[in-house]
C-alpha cells in the first residue's frame, strides 16, 4: 500500500467544518503532546473538557472492574474527545488513550460550547455526534456476527483510515498483536493465525509492537468483509 498521504481527505470533526473554524478551535485551546500507551481521558472521571485531536491515533475503550478491555472505538485527527461528558456532565464513559505520539488541544467544555455557538456550528457538531452513535450500532453488530478475520480486517482498516491527511505512515500500526486481539475481546491465539495469513500472502509485515499493512483493500476483500 502506498504511503503517498496527499491525497487522502480530512476526516471527522474537521472536515465537517470550514478549515478556519477548525483553525479557531484548535488556537483556543491549550495544545498537548502526548506518548504513545498515555492515557488522556480516563473512565469514571469527571467530564468537563473537551479534546481536539491534532496528531496522532487514539484508541477508545471501555474497562470492567477485573481489567478487562473491549476497544469501542479508534479515533483521529480531526476528532473530538470527550465531548459527550461536556455536553451532559456525566462522568467519562470510556478511557481513551494514545496508540502513537501526537497532541490534542484542550478546551474546557463551556468554551467549546461557546465557540461552537458563536462560530455557526451547532447542526455540524450534531451531524458529528449523531455519526459516532451509528458508529457504534455498526460496531456492536460486529462483534456479534463476524468472523474473527472480518472484525480484525475492518479494525486495521478502521486504524488505516483514522490516521489522517497528514500521518507520515498511515499504514504503519503501533500495536502488537496482543494489542489487536484485546481490542476485539480476544486472545492472542485466536488473531495469531489470521495475522500469519496474511503474512504469507504479502498483505501485512508483522514486527515487535507493529504491524505494517501493504494492500488494505486485499486485506479487507480476503477476510470477506466488504466495506464502503
Amino acid at each position: 500500500m502506498s504511503e503517498n498521504h496527499h491525497a487522502r481527505p480530512l476526516r471527522g470533526f474537521r472536515s465537517l467544518i470550514p478549515g478556519l473554524a477548525w483553525s479557531r478551535l484548535v488556537q483556543h485551546g491549550v495544545r498537548t503532546p502526548h506518548r504513545a500507551q498515555e492515557r488522556l481521558l480516563n473512565q469514571g472521571d469527571a467530564g468537563g473538557w473537551v479534546l481536539l485531536c491534532v496528531q496522532g491515533r487514539l484508541k477508545v475503550v471501555y474497562a470492567e472492574p477485573d481489567g478487562r478491555e473491549l476497544l469501542l472505538a479508534v479515533r483521529g485527527p480531526g476528532d473530538l474527545i470527550g465531548e459527550f461528558s461536556g455536553s451532559d456532565g456525566h462522568p467519562r464513559s470510556a478511557t481513551v488513550a494514545a496508540i502513537e505520539p501526537g497532541s490534542t488541544s484542550k478546551l474546557p467544555a463551556r468554551q467549546f460550547a461557546d465557540l461552537v455557538r458563536r462560530l455557526g456550528l451547532e447542526q455540524h457538531l450534531n451531524s458529528y455526534i449523531l455519526g459516532k452513535v451509528r458508529e457504534s450500532a455498526a460496531h456492536a453488530w460486529q462483534l456479534a456476527h463476524l468472523t474473527t478475520a472480518a472484525r480484525l480486517a475492518d479494525l486495521i482498516a478502521t486504524l488505516v483510515e483514522a490516521a489522517g491527511p497528514d500521518h507520515p505512515s498511515p499504514a504503519t500500526i503501533a500495536m502488537s498483536q496482543e494489542e489487536l486481539a484485546s481490542a476485539l475481546g480476544l486472545v492472542r491465539s485466536a488473531v495469531t493465525p489470521v495475522l500469519a495469513r496474511w503474512k504469507a500472502s504479502g498483505l501485512v509485515r508483522i514486527a515487535r509492537g507493529r504491524l505494517e499493512v501493504l494492500d488494505v483493500a486485499a486485506l479487507v476483500s480476503s477476510s470477506g468483509q466488504n466495506r464502503p
